[in-house]
């Protein structure tokens, strides 16, 4: 599973390299979701130490609640794949599970 995630990384890299800049800064988003608010604030609390802006809501399915992490970085696949195990830590670590990135297109 984990390298399923990887490839889906490294096609939605090749995919933003095609249509934005290379070698500029984008802003990602990453969705984090959580099955308590509680546990939602305390994950959005150590993103928020890790340089992330956090924000946190209710979830679409009005049962599990979402952190959307947000940050700037110029992309590379070394930076997505250090960035997804940081924060696919950070999930487990609140009993919760991160769903994945997007970003910006900078023309």
């Amino acid at each position: 599973m984990r390298n399923d995630r990887v490839s889906n990384d490294q096609v939605a890299l090749e995919e933003l390299f095609r249509a934005s800049r290379r070698g500029s800064a984008h802003v990602f988003q990453h969705y984090l979701y959580f099955p308590a608010e509680q546990t939602s604030a305390k994950a959005a609390e150590e993103l928020r130490r890790m340089g992330f802006t956090a924000e946190e809501q209710l979830g679409a399915d009005n049962v599990n609640w979402l952190v959307l992490a947000s940050h700037k970085i110029v992309p590379s696949p070394e930076a997505v794949a250090f960035i997804r195990e940081e924060l696919e830590t950070v999930a487990t670590r609140f009993g919760g599970e991160y769903d994945g990135w997007e970003a910006e297109v900078i023309a």
